[in-house]
């Protein structure tokens, strides 16, 4: 469980990389009335990456008839192999 994850991925055998960040909003984690519910990623790489959010992962969440449920995620697409430090502080200078 983590608010952010990142790709970085290789396009050639040269200089070729990028790197993708999902992030979870802060305030994903709260429902208000309805309580928490903790912000979760599907996450696979293989046969091909893939990225999604996970409402349900561990217990179901319960929407009663007419209810909404709205969350809200930033994706970063940035030329080059950025690790986990740069990662943090690129994430840490944007506002939600």
């Amino acid at each position: 469980q983590s608010p952010w994850l990142a790709y970085v991925g290789e396009h050639d055998g040269r200089d070729g990389h990028a790197t993708l960040v999902f992030e979870h909003a802060p305030a994903n984690d709260h429902l208000g009335e309805k309580g928490a519910h903790p912000a979760h990623w599907f996450v696979r790489s293989d046969p091909f990456a893939a990225v999604a959010p996970s409402w349900a992962f561990h217990e179901e969440l319960v929407l009663p008839p007419g209810e909404t449920l709205a969350r809200t995620y930033r994706v970063v697409v940035a030329d080059g192999a950025w690790d986990r430090a740069r990662v943090a502080a690129h994430l840490a200078g944007l506002a939600w």
